[in-house]
């Protein structure tokens, strides 16, 4: 799914996990139900009583979407300074190490992806929604789910290191994967306590402590690539941030609380895991479709080749924070919490969110499309990673289809319909390899990106097909038409001034496909100025007191 799809791991062992927002009391008699309810009907209600119902419900919506707005901007403001360390940090990399060595380092980081996917194992999924429904047992949760984890990285580093032996890995490959498998089991506690403040809606400390890791690997990597520009010294740059976040996280009072007097039954810790097999088979599936193009371009591939695909992939990487942040970190708690009422109120807050990613898919897209030979010379050094270009043009697509992603397969997981995901997860990671054994041998890392955008299309077509209907609406579809012609405007506009500098384009380009969207109604004035409203704090009660 979307590389981005609810469990998405990234390329770096920081993976995007899920993150929450602001949780209201939950109807306790409906938490053990599977799948989506159908919402009882009222028995002829009364004009008036209707009335304030409606009214009712539109306050309660527009609360919902204020909490959920603010967490957006408040993780995404700590996502931007996430996301510039992790650049900066990117471009040293491509620099002090040139293609072979930087696509060698992306291999290693592959195999981290995939260590940290099956430590995660769906875990921190169903403990942040244990906690958004406040089902029973989980405060507890918290000491059961860092124990089981920690018994996962104990069994698969050691396989992960076999592996990367049989395959004849150079010691200095090794001794990289061992280095980041450390950083993961780091990386992955804070995530298990990042995902029990934000089953809490909680933000703030989970959001700093993104910002110091990321800020961290890229300072100390820095100076360890400049004094030894070697793969290896840069995983001790990832150890470090995983310590560091680790620390912050620490300090949260509710967590030192859960866990004063840790107790881990063993009983409820296998319960949790057997709670969590349909979501850690999901993630598996998804992330070994999701990273096995590196490893296999590794394989069938000059080094080179792979270091060109790795620098497509960066960028490609970052644009998906975006709908991981909206989706899967904010969106989620208040998805499986509204699973658990009005379906109504749930079908709005879902087209809704498909409506922003929609739009914002649709214009990162477009700006991979059209600027990607830029957009690499920028980032990395012109003569030895122009190559890039043309996979980077190639996986823009897949952006677009990432971001719808996110936001149905969050819906379907905050429904508790996980297992319906299962089998198109594995089936497309059977399908993504044979794809690659066929298109990588041909085309090298352009391969590799074509066939990445095609398995996110084939995902999406899946993922509405899986949809219930009235969770699913019309409306959608015209806002993807319709921002699609936004998009074929803004690209006939901007041809003529495709030579313009960066700085001048990619903001045009923004403007005009804003402005677009606005011409054919993709979006309306009114629905950019209520985003607006909702994301700024507000000074004064708003009319019909709606703060």
């Amino acid at each position: 799914m979307d590389r981005g799809a609810p469990r998405r791991a990234d390329r770096e062992p920081d993976p995007v996990l899920g993150r929450r927002s602001r949780a209201h009391i939950q109807p306790q008699h409906a938490g053990a139900r599977l799948g989506p309810r159908r919402a009882d009907l009222p028995r002829r209600p009364s004009v008036r009583r209707h009335a304030s119902h409606s009214a009712g419900d539109r306050c309660r919506g527009m609360s919902i979407l204020q909490s959920v707005a603010r967490n957006i901007a408040m993780l995404t403001a700590s996502r931007f300074v996430t996301w510039i360390a992790a650049f900066a940090f990117t471009i040293a990399q491509a620099r002090y190490l040139g293609p072979g060595h930087f696509g060698e380092l992306s291999v290693a980081l592959t195999f981290a992806a995939l260590l940290a996917i099956v430590m995660d194992f769906g875990l921190g999924t169903q403990l942040s929604r244990m906690v958004a429904q406040r089902s029973p047992g989980n405060e507890q949760a918290l000491a059961a789910t860092i124990a089981i984890r920690a018994g996962l990285w104990v069994v698969a580093a050691p396989a992960l290191l076999l592996v990367c032996v049989a395959l004849g890995y150079s010691a200095e490959l090794q001794l990289t994967v061992l280095l980041l498998a450390v950083s993961i089991f780091l990386v992955g506690i804070s995530n298990t306590i990042a995902s029990f403040l934000q089953g809490h809606e909680e933000f703030a400390l989970p959001a700093f402590a993104a910002v110091a890791q990321g800020v961290t690997a890229a300072v100390i990597g820095g100076f360890i690539l400049a004094a030894r520009p070697e793969i290896a010294a840069v995983a001790y740059a990832f150890v470090a941030a995983g310590l560091v976040s680790l620390a912050v996280l620490s300090l949260s009072q509710r967590v030192r609380e859960s866990l004063r007097h840790p107790r881990v039954d063993a009983q409820a810790a296998v319960r949790l895991l057997r709670a969590g097999v349909p979501l850690g088979v999901y993630a598996i599936a998804t992330t070994v479709y999701f990273s096995v193009d590196m490893v296999m371009l590794q394989r069938l591939a000059a080094s080179d080749n792979v270091g060109w695909y790795a620098a497509a992939y960066r960028p490609f990487g970052a644009a998906t924070l975006f709908p991981s942040i909206v989706a899967g970190t904010v969106l989620y708690p208040v998805l499986s919490r509204l699973s658990l009422g009005s379906r109504d109120e749930l079908g709005a807050v879902i087209e809704k969110s498909l409506t922003v990613l929609t739009l914002a898919g649709v214009g990162v897209a477009l700006v991979f499309a059209l600027f990607a030979e830029r957009i690499v010379g920028i980032l990395y050094p012109a003569q030895s990673y122009a190559e890039a270009a043309g996979a980077l043009r190639l996986l823009a697509p897949g952006l677009l289809f990432i971001y719808v992603n996110w936001a149905l397969a969050t819906a379907l997981l905050g429904l508790r319909l996980e297992r319906r995901l299962i089998v198109m997860a594995v089936t497309v990671a059977l399908l993504n390899p044979l794809m690659n054994l066929v298109a990588i041998p041909l085309f090298q890392e352009r391969g590799a990106a074509f066939t990445t955008s095609l398995t996110e299309l084939i995902v999406l077509i899946w993922l509405v097909r899986m949809m219930p209907r009235d969770l699913l609406r019309l409306s959608s579809v015209r806002v993807g038409a319709k921002a699609a012609a936004a998009a074929v405007l803004t690209a006939v506009v901007l041809a003529p001034l495709r030579d313009l500098p960066l700085v001048m384009t990619v903001p045009f380009a923004i403007l005009l496909y804003a402005a677009a969207a606005l011409a054919v109604r993709a979006v309306t004035a009114r629905e950019l100025a209520a985003l607006g409203a909702v994301v700024l704090p507000l000074s004064r009660p708003a009319r019909g007191g709606v703060r």
